[in-house]
């Protein structure tokens, strides 16, 4: 009975410390920061914020990027009234940084860095150039503000910016601050000797980075936990809500860095165009490819389309089957594909009636696709059935089939056919695709060409007549 009461209490007690856990949404910035990564990161805190978690973390991992984006992403971070961390994995360098610093706390894996925020250009001559102090000044001034707002040393914080600040560190007994290289410069002597330790952090002409173990020994990180599992532990996070990055903001960040391929490549094709008599292939490749470079910051709004485009471009390849390129099926059957995948990502199990059965864990696509084939295989296959078994056997005033005997029917076509012969000469009345209309005479038939495609009005000759088929070739030769 004891032993049954410790039991019970041990697992109630287990039960009430697990249901204390932190819940955490989990939000991973990697790669370039760039237009792409900012729509990721408000679209991810927006849906982090309706989950109501108990914190939220930014797994960083990057090299830097665009400002205006790194801007755009620290003002939404640093408006959350959720509390944020951010974690670096690897490495969170230049913007990577600013966005890193803008969470309420900072941990860093082991061997990783930060700093080096310097916003660079290219010159003239292709080489790096740090920008001027137009752009340095409201940087560093952000810098600032994150640091009194998490308690990070100000003047270390200005130094991942600013190469010409140099950073010194003075310490007696029971002090430490950080002073820049021309204030210490111009102290008096007798300044200089009360302090009893002096130490370069960051020399004039160099930016400030640093590792793992000197962002938490100059208080920018919380901490060094060994993994992303012990990092957790430590923060007491039972429940992870991973918001992973859509499709469309995957093409978005793609076409943003393969854009200035593009664009070469379509103003290459425009020339080429206006070099060429028409409007041809050319001209239709650079309109798209500089379409897609512009038109491609937009995809990332996309991500919850996709059945609506499929449908879209379902239609166009239809179109395009029936009144550009009727006969070579190769449109209808992009067509078709598209329709079906539109179908199959739009599917909903809700919307199964209630006498369906349920397979298993399958996801909604995957119903889709089989509840799709299932209805595809019934309407190809029951009105063959039905035609061929059921409505013959109806009685005669009921059955919808003329049950008249064909065998001694006649047609008129044949004879027609049969006043051609091989050898005779004729003209296209219509494009043949290969199949169509052509006169020869005074007698319109079907034709079917030989080759791959003969132009209306173009004059052709008889090559066989087989099968009440009449088949042609060009000229006359």
């Amino acid at each position: 009975m004891f032993r049954f009461l410790f039991f019970a209490l041990f697992s109630l007690a287990f039960a009430n410390t697990a249901e204390g856990g932190k819940t955490a949404a989990w939000i991973t910035l990697n790669g370039d920061v760039d237009p792409g990564m900012s729509d990721y990161a408000n679209r991810a805190i927006a849906e982090a914020v309706a989950k109501n978690p108990d914190v939220i973390v930014f797994e960083v991992n990057t090299f830097g990027g665009r400002l205006d984006a790194a801007f755009d992403i620290v003002d939404t971070i640093t408006a959350l009234k959720i509390p944020t961390i951010a974690l670096v994995q690897k490495k969170a360098i230049s913007a990577g940084a600013l966005i890193a610093l803008s969470s309420d706390k900072l941990y860093m894996l082991p061997s990783t860095t930060i700093g080096d925020c310097a916003p660079i250009v290219q010159s003239s001559d292709g080489q790096p150039q740090i920008v001027g102090e137009k752009i340095q000044s409201p940087l560093r001034a952000k810098f600032r503000n994150l640091a009194e707002r998490n308690g990070h040393p100000r003047l270390l914080s200005e130094a991942f910016v600013s190469p010409d600040l140099g950073v010194v560190e003075l310490s007696n007994k029971d002090t430490v601050i950080y002073v820049n290289v021309a204030e210490y410069s111009d102290m008096p002597e007798e300044e200089q000797k009360k302090w009893t330790g002096k130490k370069t952090l960051v020399r004039a002409g160099e930016l400030l980075t640093m590792t793992n173990e000197e962002a938490l020994l100059y208080k920018f990180s919380k901490g060094t936990p060994e993994s992303v599992e012990d990092f957790k532990k430590e923060l007491g996070i039972t429940k992870t809500i991973i918001i992973n990055i859509s499709w469309a903001e995957k093409l978005t960040r793609f076409i943003g860095a393969i854009s200035g391929v593009l664009l070469i490549l379509g103003f290459g094709a425009l020339y080429m165009e206006f070099k060429t008599p028409g409007f041809g292939v050319f001209g239709v490749i650079g309109i798209v490819l500089i379409a897609t470079v512009f038109l491609g910051q937009y995809a990332s709004s996309l991500h919850d389309k996709l059945p609506l485009i499929l449908l879209c471009l379902g239609v166009v390849f239809m179109l395009l089957e029936i009144f550009v390129l009727p006969g070579l099926f190769i449109c209808g059957a992009l067509g078709i594909i598209c329709f079906i995948v539109a179908l199959v990502t739009s599917f909903d199990t809700s919307s199964l009636p209630g006498f369906a059965p349920k397979l298993g864990d399958l996801s909604n696509w995957q119903y889709g696709l089989l509840y799709i084939m299932l209805c595809a295989v019934l309407a190809s296959s029951l009105p063959i059935l039905v035609s061929k078994y059921l409505i013959p056997a109806l009685p005669d005033a009921l059955t919808p089939i003329n049950k008249t005997d064909l065998s001694k029917a006649y047609s008129p076509v044949e004879e027609f056919v049969n006043e051609v012969k091989k050898g005779d000469i004729g003209v296209a009345l219509t494009d043949l695709r290969p199949s169509g209309h052509a006169k020869f005479g005074d007698k319109m038939l079907d034709a079917q060409s030989k080759s791959d495609f003969i132009e209306a009005g173009t004059e052709v000759k008889i090559a066989s007549v087989e099968a009440g088929k009449v088949w042609v070739v060009k000229g006359s030769g």
